[in-house]
């Protein structure tokens, strides 16, 4: 064997048996200190009775690695300086274990030994640190107290943080409120005006006509009625301030209201064409649509209109057309009219029949009363004048001993309820 092979073989059993001391002392746990190192095999042991005090200290000096000369390093060097790697794994694992005893102790508590408890614990403590407090109990009071605290404090924060946001909105607020109430006084003002309008219009077209006016100044100051000479004048007069109305005041209520007294002049002044044209544009307007009553007068005034130029079957269409407004007393009134028609054309027995339907209607008893008695009349003296055994005598309205209606009362009678009907839309609410 030659000489490397020979030291080959010594070193490798002196590095197996330093491997093992190293294995034996690097525990878990970890050893505070190395013990010295063993002197070779078959090196000369001395002994101790010849080893002075001064040798053994020398050899612990050089196995802790600490020359004579040496002192050993301030705290705060250690503390500031890096700590070097370990030479070996025996010192790495006696570092970890001084690591980690050092790590117990500054925590406080002690971990179980079991698995599971000692898990539960570290997932108690994670949350406890990440909830930066230990749980409290509150009572019922103090919770409410602290969502409320809680609440201020946030909506303090918003505040502040859309100070700027919410500063524009309260003045975009502003600026629309004084819009809306700017827009509702000028709308209120051009009501007032087209209302004050659609009043002088109203009282000229049911104003008297008196050839002469013999009142006294009393009587003038009690009674504001205007009075014109003749039927023409008013009638002018008053188209004239429905024309003004509906000019100035267009799209609004007073100006379709306007529109529906201007179809009564033009059928009074026997303008049908005209007048039919004017009950029109009332019937499609929104305003009839809103109002069945409104509806009601000017599907009326389309019939009349068109009775009045010879129209008996367009005239009875119309009136067929009423009898479909829901409003209470229309459908008799517009029987009434159709039995009118029926009778110019000769058809006595329908026309019977209507108002006989018609007189029942109106004599049956309601919570309200008998609220149409003059339409009741007129029905009653229509079908007396056709069959006297279909209608009981009815005394006149002078008293029970005074005598029936002429067929020419009932027609001025007729005439007025017509005129009452037309001029009934300039009261009503626009």
């Amino acid at each position: 064997m030659s000489d490397k092979d020979r030291e080959k073989a010594e070193e490798n059993p002196a590095r197996s048996d330093e491997d093992a001391a190293t294995r034996r002392d690097g525990d878990d746990e970890g050893a505070a200190e190395a013990a010295p190192a063993r002197p070779p095999r078959g090196a000369p042991v001395k002994d101790a009775d010849d080893e002075s005090g001064d040798d053994a200290a020398q050899r612990v000096a050089e196995a802790l690695d600490v020359a004579e000369g040496d002192e050993a390093p301030a705290p705060d060097a250690v503390s500031d300086e890096a700590v070097e790697a370990a030479p070996n794994r025996a010192a790495r694992r006696r570092d970890e274990a001084t690591a980690r005893r050092r790590k117990k102790k500054a925590t406080g508590e002690e971990l179980p030994r079991d698995k599971n408890a000692r898990a539960k614990e570290l997932l108690a403590r994670r949350r406890e640190q990440a909830a930066g407090r230990r749980p409290v109990q509150l009572l019922p009071g103090e919770m409410v107290e602290d969502a409320l605290s809680r609440m201020t404090s946030g909506a303090g924060r918003w505040v502040k943080q859309n100070f700027h946001v919410l500063q524009w909105g309260a003045l975009a607020a502003l600026v629309a409120v004084g819009g809306v109430l700017f827009y509702v006084s000028r709308t209120d003002k051009k009501d007032a005006v087209s209302s004050s309008a659609l009043a002088g219009a109203v009282a000229a077209d049911r104003g008297r006509v008196l050839a002469e006016d013999s009142r006294t100044d009393e009587e003038k100051e009690l009674d504001v009625t205007r009075t014109f000479k003749t039927a023409d004048e008013r009638s002018d007069t008053a188209l004239a301030a429905y024309n003004k109305v509906i000019d100035e005041h267009g799209g609004t209520g007073a100006a379709m209201l306007a529109k529906l007294g201007q179809a009564g002049v033009l059928l009074d002044k026997k303008d049908y064409a005209h007048a039919i044209e004017a009950y029109s544009a009332v019937v499609s307007s929104p305003l009839a649509g809103a109002d069945p009553d409104v509806k009601g007068r000017a599907i009326e005034g389309i019939g009349f209109a068109k009775e009045g130029k010879g129209d008996l079957d367009g005239a009875l269409a119309s009136f067929k057309e009423l009898e479909g407004i829901d409003v209470k007393g229309f459908k008799e009134l517009a029987q009434y009219h159709q039995a009118r028609i029926h009778l110019a054309k000769g058809e006595t027995d329908k026309a019977k029949e209507l108002l006989k339907s018609a007189h029942e209607k109106l004599q049956a008893p309601s919570p309200e009363g008998r609220s149409f008695q003059f339409l009741e009349a007129v029905v009653e003296e229509m079908l007396r004048k056709i069959d006297p055994t279909a209608a009981p005598p009815r005394a006149a309205f002078g008293g029970p001993k005074g005598q029936t209606m002429t067929p020419e009362e009932i027609e001025q009678l007729i005439r007025r309820a017509r005129e009452n009907a037309e001029k009934k839309g300039g009261d009503a609410p626009h």
